[in-house]
Order: C-alpha cells, then sequence, then structure tokens
C-alpha cells in the first residue's frame, strides 16, 4: 500500500513497481495483472495504468497482444550493447570531472563515494540509491547533465541486471574498489585515467551480466 507523500500518485506507483521489478518479484516474462497491482498499491486503475506506460517507455514492459503488459526481457546482445553504451556516458562523464570539476564539485564526488562502505547495506534498495548518489555527484561535477539523463535511460532498462551484479559474490569490494581508483583519477585531474577506469568499472558488471542471461538461456535449453 502506497503512503501518501507530495510526489503524484503516478510517480510513486512507478517507483514501486520498478523495484519490484529490480528486486526480481517481477520476473522477466512473467505477466502483469493491473488488479493485482490496484490492490496491492491501494490505487486506482487509471493510476496503474499510467505508471505501466511510463515503464513501458523505459522499456522495463512491454505490451503484449493478447496478454497485455509483461515485464520486458533482456536479450544477451541488447544486454550488451547497453552496457558498452552505459560504459561510454560514464567514462566520459568520469574524464569531463576531472577536467572541468571545481573544488566544490570534485569533494562533493569523493563524499558520496565514502557513503560505499566496505561492506554492502543490509537491502539492495539501500545500495542503489547510494550508487545513484554517487553517479548524481559524478554528473554534476562532470557539467554536463545531458549525460545524466541519458544514463538514467540506460540505467532503467538495465535495471534488473543491476540487481545481478551487485549482488554477485564479493562484487561490492571490487566495485568499491573500481571506483575508488576512478574518483581518484578525477582528484588528481587525470581525464584520460578517470576514462579508461570507468570503462573498465563498467565491463566487469557487464561481464556478470552477461553471464547471468548465458545461464538463463541455458537453463531454458
Amino acid at each position: 500500500m502506497l503512503e501518501r507523500r507530495a510526489a503524484p500518485l503516478r510517480e510513486q506507483a512507478v517507483e514501486e513497481i520498478r523495484a519490484w521489478i529490480v528486486r526480481g518479484e517481477l520476473e522477466p516474462g512473467s505477466r502483469i495483472t493491473e488488479k493485482v497491482i490496484e490492490q496491492r498499491l491501494g490505487v486506482s486503475r487509471t493510476v496503474v495504468r499510467e505508471a505501466l506506460r511510463q515503464l513501458e517507455s523505459e522499456r522495463l514492459i512491454r505490451i503484449q497482444p493478447g496478454a497485455g503488459p509483461v515485464v520486458a526481457e533482456l536479450t544477451q546482445d541488447e544486454a550488451r550493447q547497453l552496457y558498452e553504451v552505459r560504459a561510454a556516458l560514464e567514462a566520459t562523464a568520469a574524464r569531463l570531472a576531472a577536467r572541468h570539476g571545481d573544488e566544490h564539485r570534485i569533494r562533493a564526488v569523493e563524499a558520496a563515494f565514502a557513503q560505499i562502505g566496505e561492506q554492502p547495506p543490509t537491502t539492495l534498495e539501500e545500495l542503489l540509491a547510494i550508487k545513484n548518489d554517487f553517479y548524481a555527484a559524478l554528473i554534476e561535477a562532470s557539467r554536463n547533465h545531458i549525460i545524466g539523463e541519458q544514463l538514467a535511460n540506460v540505467q532503467a532498462r538495465i535495471s534488473q541486471l543491476r540487481a545481478v551484479t551487485l549482488s554477485a559474490p564479493d562484487r561490492h569490494q571490487a566495485m568499491r574498489a573500481e571506483l575508488g581508483a576512478v574518483v581518484d583519477a578525477i582528484v588528481r585531474g587525470d581525464g584520460d585515467a578517470a576514462y579508461e577506469l570507468s570503462v573498465a568499472h563498467v565491463m566487469a558488471a557487464s561481464a556478470i551480466a552477461l553471464d547471468h542471461l548465458n545461464d538463463r538461456t541455458d537453463a531454458l535449453i
């Protein structure tokens, strides 16, 4: 049941349904029943349909003829392409932050990174929120908010896979080390290093995600 907050109900419903998809409560390929969501969230059919349209625009769900809305499934090739785009965007933001970020914005990047502790938070939602805060600070330091808009679109489409990569064994420590190296390069003003290290970070996550999709495909054969 949604709590009544200042944010519009449609926005709250989008956040909640997206969280179910990210956590795997709604699995790829599963059908979404509007009535069930209405009852679970305590909102009207209109709000549910508006939320589903938003998630369809993010390509997290698709409308299947004869079945209605279902959770979208990413192919390996689609995932590979998305991670390649994510790598290019993140790396460019890191390079720009190193070259153009002022002291205040770079300190904000360091502070956001410091919130990524040596041990992962107790919930995936907390970890995603911390990482999103880090990327928000990185985009602010890059002084290129168009990159931020494009990156948000990519992150939305691979949100299911982010849950897989972030929860992989020993991934938290590796992720923290990778991002720490990126932050160090930004602080040094080394844009080329920040770029290359960012690409390496995203490609490490990509390898985990693609292995997961490959295993899922094998299980269906």
